[in-house]
This record gives C-alpha cells, sequence and structure tokens, in this order.
C-alpha cells in the first residue's frame, strides 16, 4: 500500500473550531478513539521475518501477501514497528484497570517506509505501508524475530472520512516518567515487557510541550505500481488543501521526521551500548 499525506499543527485551542469545520467538511461526527501504541526496534542487521511460529494459523490468503511484502521490506532494512491497541478511557487506564496480556487480544502491526524525496508536490509526503489489523500474538511475533520493545505512548485520535480521503487529528501521551523517553539517558533501563496497566487518563503528560495537534489527510493507493492512482491520489489532496485554505495551514515538512529506519550494523563491527555512562568506563 501506498499512503500520501497532508499535515498541519493545529493549536489546542482551535481543536473545537477544527473539530466542527471537519465535521461539516466530511458531513460525518468525527470517530473518537485511543490507542496504546508500542514501538519495536529491529535489529542491526535485518532479517525479516523469519520466525512464524507465534502467527495464528491458518492465515488467510490476504494476511499471507501482507505479511510477505513485510517480511520483504524488513529483509532490506530494520525499522521501528508499531503494535497499535484500541483501548477505552474509563477501562484500561487508572488504578481500577485490569492487567492485560497484550499477546491474548488483537492488535494492529504497522510498518511504515522512509517516505519518498520531494519532486512535484513537496506539499504531499509519500511512502509504502503495511498494516495488519486484527492480529494476536504481535509481542510474541516481533520478540522472535528480534524485535525490541522501546517504549510505548497513549495516542489520542478524531477521525473524519471523505470521498476515501481519511482526516485524522492525533495527540500522543508519555505513559511513564520523562527520563523513560530520553536517548542515552542513564535512569532507567529499556523495557522488556509492556507496562502490566496503565496510570490514569489526567496523570498523562502530552508529548508535545505545547500541546499541539496534528491534522494529517490521508489517501491510499493499494497498488503503488500505478502512476495514475497516485496521480489521482496527489490531485485529490490539493483540492482539499484548496478547499480548507485558510483554516488549515499545511507545510513542507522534512521527511526525516517520519524516518523510521534503523541504522544499520556493518558486519565484523560490535555495536555500542545503547545507554552511555559519562565518567565511568
Amino acid at each position: 500500500m501506498y499512503e500520501l499525506f497532508l499535515t498541519a499543527l493545529v493549536e489546542d485551542s482551535d481543536i473545537n473550531t477544527a473539530l466542527a469545520v471537519l465535521s461539516g467538511f466530511c458531513s460525518m461526527q468525527p470517530w473518537e478513539s485511543i490507542s496504546r501504541v508500542l514501538y519495536f526496534q529491529g535489529p542491526p542487521r535485518p532479517s525479516g521475518i523469519t520466525n512464524q511460529r507465534s502467527l495464528e494459523k491458518p492465515i488467510r490468503k490476504d494476511v499471507a501477501m501482507l505479511w510477505k511484502e513485510l517480511h520483504q521490506n524488513l529483509s532490506r532494512q530494520s525499522f521501528v514497528l508499531q503494535a497499535r491497541y484500541e483501548i477505552l478511557k474509563d477501562r484500561d487506564l487508572g488504578p481500577s484497570a485490569e492487567p492485560v496480556d497484550l499477546d491474548t487480544i488483537p492488535g494492529i502491526l504497522r510498518w511504515t517506509d522512509f517516505p519518498d524525496p520531494p519532486r512535484n508536490q513537496p506539499i504531499i509526503a509519500q511512502r509504502k505501508k503495511v498494516e495488519l489489523w486484527d492480529q494476536r500474538k504481535l509481542l510474541s511475533v516481533l520478540q522472535e524475530n528480534n524485535h525490541q520493545l522501546k517504549t510505548e505512548t497513549v495516542e489520542e485520535m478524531y477521525r473524519f472520512f471523505r470521498d476515501d480521503v481519511e482526516f485524522c487529528l492525533t495527540r500522543h501521551y508519555f505513559v511513564g516518567p520523562l527520563e523513560n523517553y530520553v536517548p542515552l539517558s542513564s535512569g532507567q533501563a529499556a523495557p522488556t515487557a509492556p507496562m502490566p496497566t496503565l496510570p490514569a487518563w489526567d496523570s498523562l503528560t502530552r508529548v508535545d510541550a505545547q500541546n499541539r495537534w496534528i491534522l494529517q489527510v490521508k489517501a491510499h493507493v493499494v497498488q503503488d505500481n500505478k502512476p495514475d492512482e497516485i496521480k489521482k491520489a496527489q490531485d485529490q489532496l490539493l483540492k482539499f488543501r484548496a478547499d480548507l485554505e485558510g483554516v488549515f495551514d499545511f507545510k513542507v515538512f522534512d521527511r526525516r521526521v517520519h524516518d523510521t529506519r534503523v541504522a544499520m550494523q556493518p558486519q565484523g563491527v560490535q555495536a555500542l551500548p545503547q545507554k552511555v555512562l559519562l565518567g565511568k568506563s
């Protein structure tokens, strides 16, 4: 699948106006959802998804094709993948929430490629994408294929649809101490398992210090080898951008902000430690 999208930032003070505008533009009320997002880093040397012991059997043909596509991409380059689980505020957050074995519930496995270099329309980001929905034992599959849990967040989203185009307003929250999210920190060690329970909603810390929302307007092309379909999706996004001019300020962002690649380790070179303690040998 090929994903094309526009991006704009929305101030927290403008969120109600943004929701009202998009509700009218798409002729629908927003779909609100909360997701628990776990980030898994692939191995220094890519090896794909070769261990399929924990994949649910039998595998439907369409799902098998997606696993194959994911394997091919992860064989050429390691990436940070997302395992995503929809949660409810009153059920899954806070002291009354019951611990959950994430391997027993269905989730979404998401991979996104490094976006293409900007060409004729730099305002539109374009990248390959694979999503596997309703998959159990995702944590086992990833760990058995040498993917290491790095961190997790909670994502708040409002979603709209119009003409097969998706409008997503999202905001992310830290679920643990901030030092857990700082690279090369001398604090907590890298997690080996997801948090047993999540803190209360009111205690979560927003990832963006300015409390902004991210608006992405997305179009998808199932077969990325059809330039006519990609051009059609581009034209649709540009039309919607023009329709919403003066309401949302869509900007060109450096494609490196969407870079989920893992630096490759050359053969014969020892990996450096992930945490550095200054002044200690």
